[in-house]
């Protein structure tokens, strides 16, 4: 059945909200909200059309579709509308909205994909405004306390009507690192549930130390009344969120100015003001993990650490040295085994509730609309716009060609450029369908798959906790690595030279990994640039390069923003080696590594990572594309980042659009005349200048006729960009050298079904046995299919009492049992057993809870 699936997987997670607000201990303060009746829709209710039969094999190559044409839509209640009147195919957000579910599952002439990955948060401004005016949440004690001044089960009720999981922390309610922590997170979430009075208490004992008073019960401060500037989003639910919170806020005594703001209009406030202009104090965040994070240890220096974004908020960030050092070991996996990962947890989980530069609110369970004759794969965690393969899969039922119509709540919300533009879902969805991969990743398990990459070795110090799943890694053992001495370790800025491993090490260097990537034979034949221009080793080079560059004071192009991440990423990196040119070979050496070898060569997708391939974190570039960048801003004309772009007081390079066209145009004639080589004293080695030439004048080519520079390899090309009407157009890439069927095998996601059961009456001091059923569209889920089944315990006053393994008794059948040394500690009273399925060919795990009661 085509979408029996979401089903299973709708009931499964809005199953998760009512567990988890269960888990939640009832605080007996309360506000003037009204009492709130859940209104889970019921996931019965969700149809089962036919499942479409498989394309058969072409020998079309490149994208099913002949063309794509994004456009915006703010609504996805009139996107509804527009897809069922045959006016749009596809609408390409997560949609957590319960009226348009509504009214999607109960159209013949819709469909939809499900997502688990999009999630809300409240953003606070911590800086020190230097005005003088006094902000509130500067102060961490009142950040920290924010937490307990949102009820998040009124949230998921009230506003999302169950289509959301309550979400207290940094890590994801359905990725694999909460189930891992499951009794970690249950203690936090228990310590931060909603209490009204305690934040009032919190807030009133530090406002009153920081200087301020209460007048007439509105909190002032040098005589002048406290007016908090509220960004709020007014595309989705953010808005009733920001509302409600606004409303918090103003019980404690604050005046709050909600500045309701679309993401076009809230970008200058929270992506590009300096925080200490104190123009805003909070916002109304929105989140999307594109795919499966296997694992969010890196997500502490990500959200809390000045390295973890290149914008003027993040730089204000100041965690303490505890907190920075563990994030900083988890963001390298600086450990030796699991023990110690979860000692590193214990330090950064409650550190990141305390600081609060953000607090989460919900993971929304979300859907993507679409017309019944469209197919798409669709990413579990970021859907239909976070998937890597959405451009390769898109297709029209029983046809290959035809024109597809994409809209989005935005398009072209920030510049495009591939350094450091726009980190919008909207601007790279279409991003990625014309861009291309060493790697992408599984949409159902987040693992690494090879797209343009042909095999990876990994090579791991013996005793480091990593295993494989795919053949496409051979992952190895040993008890030392050493870094061969010409591998490039460090870069020159001033004489433009990569530095040795063995001028910086002369003794030498070992390190924990090494990952050996093998690019097939014949690759710079076969694929090219949407320009025409074949890939090259120096595209390759050119990443490695921009890499360490721009965060060198010495550099031309030095942008104090790049500093943070590259040092945090040179804290573990440890060497890279071009071992053969054709076919392409290349070793990166690294004291960090991944749970999973298959992750650890794509790092989750993230730049600078061991493929290497020309895929920059805000997209892909060409190495003589960004050359007309580095020219710009060598020159004082353009920036890549938008905080350099600030403080310069010049434009934010845009590749596709505006005043940035007219400058690198200029800049193309410059290059073209001179055969420009960026960074000569080292791509020299790998362009010639007729390599030059050639390059300047097919991207003059291009941009005459498109009329931009954003050249990539993908299955699209963009073709034509149009800011004023805020559409674009993609057409497909004749030239791509892939079949359009490479990725047709992804089909419905096997997410597991969970029943718990077992008496409702246990005697204390005897032995209780309880069952877990483990199933999968009926059928009893295999299990070799499953990784884990654990138990969590919580006695009547809510604490957790004992956890472990459950057993496995038979196929998707395991048992768990209480011993009577753990059931005499528990007292009369009602208690709750949660088990948690963690699936090994989904990266999503299921839960159930089962309540009975104890007597002596």
């Amino acid at each position: 059945m085509k979408f029996k699936y979401l089903a299973s997987l709708f009931s499964l997670l809005i199953a998760l909200s009512l567990v988890l607000a269960a888990c939640a201990p009832q605080s007996a303060a309360t506000t003037e909200e009204p009492a709130i009746e859940p209104q889970a829709p019921a996931p019965t209710d969700v149809p089962a059309p036919t499942e479409e039969p498989a394309m058969p094999q072409t020998d079309r190559t490149g994208a099913w579709v002949d063309e794509v044409i994004f456009t915006e839509e703010n609504s996805a209640e009139a996107a509804a509308s527009q897809l069922n009147a045959g006016q749009l195919d596809i609408y390409a957000y997560t949609v957590a909205e319960a009226p348009v579910f509504e009214t999607v599952k109960s159209s013949p002439n819709l469909a939809y994909s499900e997502a688990a990955g999009s999630s809300v948060a409240l953003m606070f401004n911590p800086a020190t405004f230097a005005s003088g005016d006094l902000n509130p949440f500067s102060d961490q004690k009142i950040r920290e306390a924010m937490h307990w001044l949102v009820d998040r089960d009124y949230v998921v009720q009230e506003i999302y009507k169950g289509l959301a999981n309550p979400r207290y922390s940094v890590l994801s309610t359905v990725f694999p690192d909460y189930a891992r922590y499951a009794d970690l997170m249950r203690a936090l979430e228990s310590k931060y549930s909603y209490n009204f009075e305690k934040a009032d208490a919190v807030v009133t004992e530090r406002m009153t130390a920081l200087g301020a008073e209460k007048v007439g019960g509105i909190w002032s401060y040098n005589a002048s009344p406290i007016s908090l500037q509220f960004v709020i989003r007014t595309e989705d639910n953010r808005r009733p969120i920001g509302d409600y919170f606004a409303g918090q806020l103003e019980l404690l005594g604050f005046q709050v100015e909600r500045l309701y703001k679309n993401r076009t209009e809230a970008s200058p406030y929270w992506v590009q003001s300096d925080p200490a202009e104190g123009t805003w104090h909070l916002y109304t965040a929105g989140w999307i993990a594109p795919s499966i994070d296997r694992d969010e240890g890196d997500q502490f220096s990500s959200y809390f650490a000045p390295r973890g974004f290149g914008i003027p908020l993040w730089q204000v960030y100041s965690p303490p040295a505890e907190f920075d050092e563990a994030a900083l070991k988890l963001e390298g996996n600086n450990f030796t085994n699991i023990e110690e990962r979860r000692e590193l947890f214990e330090i950064a989980l409650p550190y990141s509730m305390e600081e609060a530069y953000e607090i989460w609110v919900v993971d929304e369970v979300s859907f993507s609309p679409r017309i019944a004759g469209l197919s798409v794969a669709a990413d579990l965690a970021g859907g239909t716009a976070g998937s890597y393969i959405w451009g390769q899969t898109l297709r029209l039922k029983d046809q290959e060609g035809g024109s597809v119509r994409v809209s989005q709540p935005g398009i072209l919300v920030e510049p495009w450029n591939p350094i450091g533009g726009s980190n919008w879902i909207y601007d790279s969805m279409p991003q990625r369908g014309v861009s291309d991969n060493g790697t992408v990743p599984d949409p159902f398990t987040g693992l690494a798959l090879p797209q343009r990459l042909e095999r990876a070795e990994v090579t791991v110090v013996e005793g480091l906790p990593v295993t494989s799943t795919l053949d496409w890694v051979d992952l190895q053992f040993e008890p030392e690595i050493t870094v061969p001495a010409d591998a490039w370790i460090d870069w020159d800025a001033a004489t433009q030279r990569f530095i040795t491993v063995g001028e910086l090490y002369p003794d030498g260097l070992t390190t924990k990994t090494r990952t050996t990537v093998y690019y097939p034979e014949g690759m710079f034949d076969t694929v090219k640039w949407h320009d025409g221009s074949p890939l090259s080793v120096a595209d390759f080079v050119m990443s490695m390069i921009m890499v360490f560059d721009p965060a060198k004071t010495e550099s031309a192009i030095y942008d104090e923003a790049a500093a943070p991440g590259t040092e945090g990423y040179q804290s573990h990196f440890r060497g890279v080696r071009i071992v053969s040119t054709d076919p392409l070979v290349i070793e990166t050496y690294d004291d960090a590594f991944l749970l999973d070898a298959e992750v650890m060569v794509s790092q989750n997708q993230v730049y600078p990572n061991p493929t290497w391939w020309p895929q920059y974190t805000y997209g892909e570039g060409a190495w003589h594309s960004l050359a007309l960048g580095v020219l710009a801003e060598t020159n004082g004309e353009l920036a890549f980042s938008t905080d350099k772009a600030g403080a310069l007081e010049v434009e934010w390079l845009s590749m596709i659009s505006g005043p940035s066209l007219e400058i690198l145009g200029g800049y193309l004639d410059q290059a073209e005349s001179e055969t420009y080589i960026p960074f000569a004293a080292t791509l020299g080695d790998f362009i010639s200048t007729d390599e030059a030439a050639d390059r300047y004048a097919t991207l003059k080519d291009f941009y005459g006729k498109h009329n931009h520079f954003w050249v990539n390899t993908g299955p699209f090309v963009l073709d034509k960009v149009f800011p004023v009407e805020g559409t674009l157009t993609l057409r497909r890439n004749e030239a791509y050298p892939d079949r359009a069927d490479k990725w047709a095998r992804f089909s419905a996601p096997r997410i597991a079904d969970v029943e718990l059961d077992g008496a409702g009456q246990v005697q204390s001091g005897t032995e209780a046995v309880f069952d877990v059923f483990v199933s999968f569209n009926d059928e009893p889920y295999a299990n070799a299919d499953i990784s884990e089944v654990k138990y969590l315990l919580f006695n009547a006053t809510g604490d957790l009492v004992a956890s472990g393994a459950a057993e496995a008794v038979g196929e998707g059948q395991f048992q768990i049992v209480l011993s009577t040394d753990l059931t005499s500690q528990l007292d009369s009273g009602s208690n709750k057993l949660e088990a948690i399925v963690v699936p090994a060919v989904v990266s999503i795990p299921s839960f159930a809870s089962y309540e009975f009661v104890t007597t002596k």
